[in-house]
């Protein structure tokens, strides 16, 4: 009797260690789904923010710097 209960054991085995990597590798897929909704919904709310600041309270505009412009000939050097 010992050895038949051995021998179905060794039959088990693999199926219980490959339902405990599905069963993992479908728990790491859930928890990735939250940590990415979670980042979609809290990097649009920044965005958001961001875009209605900007668009309400608009940053100086860049003024172009006056100057002038020396202009020469360029000479060859041979």
């Amino acid at each position: 009797m010992n050895n038949k209960f051995q021998q179905l054991l060794e039959q088990l085995i693999p199926f219980i260690v490959l339902g405990i990597g599905i069963a993992l590798a479908i728990g790491l897929l859930i928890m990735f789904s939250y940590v990415l909704v979670w980042g979609v919904l809290i990097g649009g709310v920044i965005w958001l923010v961001y875009f209605i600041k900007n668009y309400f309270f608009p940053g100086p505009s860049e003024n172009q710097k006056k100057g002038r412009v020396i202009e020469h000939e360029k000479k060859d050097q041979d």
